[in-house]
């Protein structure tokens, strides 16, 4: 016997599989943790770039 779904029924399912994945996702790809000083860089350096000054990528990607 066939069974009906409804777009409720989808939704819901959508939402909990949405759900499942994300709590995967931060299983499997822990959060990274910015020091004080490089949260300061890379809020200077957008501004910097909202303010139209370009700089290279290795420039900005350096160590």
């Amino acid at each position: 016997m066939p069974v009906a779904i409804t777009m409720e029924t989808l939704y819901k399912e959508i939402k909990d599989l949405k759900k499942e994945v994300e709590t995967m996702k931060h299983a499997l790809i822990p959060e990274e943790r910015v020091s004080a000083e490089e949260l300061g860089e890379i809020r200077k350096t957008r501004k910097e770039m909202e303010a139209g000054k370009e700089k290279g990528f290795e420039e900005v990607f350096a160590e």
